[in-house]
């Protein structure tokens, strides 16, 4: 009801006043103004900020703080005085636009960023001090090595933990020098820095408060006093953050108008959408913000997303401590009949997150529900409660059960409920900002699930600089039903750009073209049309720019396709034409026309050059050019042939190296591109394998007994399925192999679950008693999943008891397809459960041996 929000947003505005930050909200407003004015992508909100009505209706946030029961005191306590803090996400790309403004609003004396401190801990003090001494950098990296992969551990700490490093200090004098000085210098400042996103802005010369610094060869002036103590001096502290996902979200709205001429409002999309939804619980959220993962990723699919309050709970979840509570928030969801509150005054706080308390600001609901506070009051208490101030919460504990007396709440179950509110305080999440971040995630979704190509083209370009993530990508285009296109001379543009419904490389993307090159590519050939061959390139543009290099480049790339020249003709004629080109330049540079022109002898210049009768280079040299040139495989891929296969049975995803443990196992199908073999002390084999995978390439490391077993394995172009455990070292992850198997050999050895989809309709007419004896005729290991499509579109998947499992053999695919026909899906994964991308389906070309005698 509107009197709510006059009511709510009148108490916020009584606060800011009387906490005198109306001039800090203008600051905000300004600064998110200006990004608007000027096509700055501004994210939705960021933080507690979210939780004001204020800053809604000042367009500072997008997150109606009243439909999701976003609290201001989170923000703002007006019990408490303390700085607010609106972080602001602005475009990764123009972020420094931001910071320019600031000077040029608030004047450069009155606005700095924010030093940061380099300490010099126990790795990095040995080395610094390894090469003072003058000592070998391969002594030193030795010793620094020999220390454990430990966040903050201490030279002491690591003596005692690792042998040798003890033997070595103890036995070695200049070890034991080199210890002895690291030690006195251990924690000290090694080096300055800027703080990646805090700005401090003043209404008067900033020299008033605080010493300023700006290192050599920079125009950065910084504080010289660290952000915490910024704020403690009483300066305003703001930060001004990059988020990438913005660039990709606004870059794919304007490809969409571009190409489709719709204008979408992607800052206030309501979240209803229902092909949004159906892509989240499919698990298909490779590229969607916060939900990449592949934990993220299964507990998509496992909750079942319905709604943005679903997504902010699993933002919030997902995180070490609440993680434990997810099987019981799943659970609930699905059978709200065994959820259990402590109280009846509980269901309103905790029902939206079915019986759970996830968020800070449902601590302080339950507080204020059950004990009588006030917000203010409650917010004091769970700021408490996560410092651990005993004697503070003791003091509070018996306020909170004289409160909840006057609610006729006994004081046993008051203190039980105390007890759990203890408990949620320790791991509550921030709403505000996970609605926020909720809603970030729903826009990629959302862009993903409906413009798929203008997404994806969207997410390559804001990751053309990261070669794996662009692999990663690629991948995904191609199981979306996407084609990436190589670069060409006639079709690309700088960057990523959609085109008749694909997706074709920018030219920045090959190796050797850079900015000033590619821009003069583009705007000639759009003012004088596409260019016809290598001749005609080098004749219309600047020679001095776009040289030799450049152009053998952009050949590997693939990029003269259009012109119908292959790439081993436009090699053969590069000296010719960039002779031509040359002779042509000079011309231009004369101010002269050229001698041809002039005569209109064009056709006989054309006859010259025309193209030479000369074979393609062989397909395997050509994809190599294209990995030399772009970094990855395009117009084709070495493991192209075995991509259902890899689908199914990898389980390692390039993009979540980072997200894995150590000993965490994974499948990982890919060729060996190279096998370095290495001898041991004991005089054993071992080798470093790197190996090109679908998604990009990793480094698998095979010890001595496995080397043994399967060293006629072990060589360039073998493509291997290999079984291998996460391994962390000198905190870089790797990959340590277990297993080793030809591709061929994949269902043999890894399948642990067997698929089959068919329409709910086809299990009538006793369908379903053939399909359980056939798979009753093959007894074995690997469970049996049936995913029954419903006539409403949507599917359910029922897991056969262990009675039901099956041995995976190729004769049982084939049974069970006679059964089901060609038109449904049977598969083998090496997962438990629906894998992220099912197999396509397929026609059997040629039956097995066995099918044909049992036919005949």
């Amino acid at each position: 009801p509107a009197a709510e929000f006059t009511e709510r947003l009148l108490f916020e505005l009584q606060v800011i006043d009387r906490m005198k930050f109306v001039d800090y909200f203008l600051v905000v407003w300004d600064l998110i103004n200006y990004a608007r004015e000027k096509g700055i992508p501004v994210g939705p909100g960021r933080g507690s900020g979210a939780g004001s009505i204020v800053a809604f209706s000042l367009y500072i946030t997008n997150i109606d703080p009243m439909r999701y029961k976003l609290l201001f005191e989170r923000f703002l306590n007006p019990e408490r005085v303390s700085m607010p803090d609106f972080d602001i996400d602005f475009c990764y790309n123009r972020r420094e636009e931001m910071i320019e403004y600031t000077y040029e609003r608030y004047g450069r004396e009155n606005v700095a960023q924010i030093i940061t401190f380099g300490k010099m801990l126990a790795k990095n003090v040995i080395r610094n001090v390894g090469r003072v001494m003058g000592m070998s950098y391969g002594d030193v990296d030795r010793i620094a090595k020999l220390i454990p992969d430990e966040l903050k551990i201490s030279l002491s700490k690591a003596a005692d933990k690792e042998p040798e490093l003890k033997a070595l200090i103890d036995s070695d004098s200049q070890v034991r020098k080199l210890w002895s000085l690291a030690q006195r210098l251990e924690g000290t400042i090694g080096n300055c820095g800027t703080h990646a996103a805090g700005v401090v802005i003043c209404d008067h010369p900033l020299t008033d408060h605080v010493a300023l610094f700006k290192a050599a060869n920079s125009e950065t002036v910084a504080t010289q006093t660290e952000m915490k103590w910024v704020e403690e001096v009483g300066l305003l502290k703001m930060d001004f953050l990059g988020l990438r996902t913005l660039t990709v979200v606004h870059e794919a709205v304007r490809l969409i108008k571009d190409g489709h001429g719709i204008e979408i409002n992607i800052d206030y999309l309501e979240p209803d959408d229902d092909k949004t939804y159906a892509l989240l619980r499919s698990g298909k959220t490779t590229g969607i913000f916060q939900l990449e993962s592949s934990g993220m990723r299964d507990l998509a699919k496992r909750i079942g997303l319905q709604s943005l309050e679903e997504m902010s709970a699993l933002v919030a979840l997902f995180r070490p401590g609440p993680m434990e509570f997810i099987p019981e928030y799943i659970e609930s969801k699905f059978n709200p009949d065994k959820i259990k509150y402590d109280h009846e005054l509980l269901i309103p706080i905790l029902e939206e997150t079915y019986g759970i308390a996830v968020y800070q600001e449902q601590v302080m609901q339950m507080v204020q529900a059950c004990g009588g506070f006030s917000l203010g009051q409650a917010d004091i208490v769970r700021r408490a409660m996560g410092k651990k101030k005993l004697d503070l919460l003791e003091e509070q504990r018996l306020k909170f059960i004289e409160g909840c007396a006057k609610n006729k709440i006994t004081e046993k179950v008051a203190n039980t409920i105390w007890d759990k509110i203890f408990a949620f305080a320790g791991y509550g999440f921030n709403k505000s900002h996970s609605v926020a971040y909720a809603f970030v995630a729903y826009q990629t979704a959302y862009l993903k699930a409906n413009y798929p190509v203008e997404f994806m083209c969207a997410l390559l370009t804001s990751e053309s600089g990261n070669l794996d993530k662009v692999a990663l990508y690629v991948e995904e285009c191609r199981r979306m039903d996407i084609e990436v296109f190589p670069p060409d001379i006639n079709h690309s543009y700088a960057f990523f750009n959609v085109e008749n419904g694909n997706i074709r490389f920018g030219l920045s993307a090959i190796k050797n073209v850079g900015e000033g090159p590619t821009e003069a590519i583009v705007t000639e050939r759009v003012e004088n049309g596409p260019y016809e061959d290598i001749f005609d390139v080098c004749s219309r543009l600047d020679t001095r720019s776009v040289n030799k290099r450049l152009l053998e480049s952009l050949n590997k790339a693939g990029g003269f396709a259009s012109t119908g020249w292959n790439r081993r003709q436009v090699e053969s004629s590069l000296e010719q034409a960039l002779g031509q080109g040359q002779s042509a330049q000079r011309d231009r540079d004369a101010g002269q026309t050229s001698l041809f022109e002039m005569a209109g002898m064009e056709e006989t210049v054309a006859t010259m050059h025309s193209k030479p009768d000369m074979p393609e280079w062989p397909d395997h040299e050509l994809l190599q050019q294209e990995k030399e040139m772009l970094g990855l495989y395009i117009s084709s891929h070495p493991l192209s042939q075995h991509r259902e296969v890899i689908h199914r049975f990898s389980t390692l995803r390039m993009g979540d190296m980072e997200n894995y443990h150590e000993g965490d196992e994974v499948l990982v199908g890919g060729l060996i591109t190279t096998a370095k073999i290495y001898v041991t002390k004991s005089n054993k084999k071992m080798a470093f394998l790197s190996v090109e995978t679908l998604e990009g390439s990793c480094e698998v490391t095979v010890f001595t007994d496995l080397y043994e077993m399967k060293s006629g394995l072990l060589a360039s172009d073998m493509i291997v399925m290999i079984n291998a455990h996460i391994n962390y070292r000198n905190g870089e992850v790797g990959l340590v192999a277990d297993a080793i198997y030809p591709i061929e050999d994949s269902e043999k050895h890894f399948s642990r679950a067997m698929h089959i989809k068919i329409e709910s309709r086809r299990l009538e007419n006793g369908l379903t008693e053939q399909i359980a004896q056939t798979l009753g005729r093959n007894k074995g290991e690997c469970d049996v999943y049936l995913h029954c499509q419903m006539p409403d579109g949507g599917e359910t998947t029922i897991h056969a008891t262990h009675a039901c499992r099956v041995k995976a053999t190729r004769k049982l695919l084939y049974e069970v397809e006679s059964l089901v026909g060609e038109d449904y899906c049977v598969w083998y994964s090496a997962g438990m459960g629906l894998p992220s991308h099912e197999p396509p389906k397929r026609k059997v070309k040629e039956q097995p041996r066995w099918k044909k005698k049992t036919a005949e």
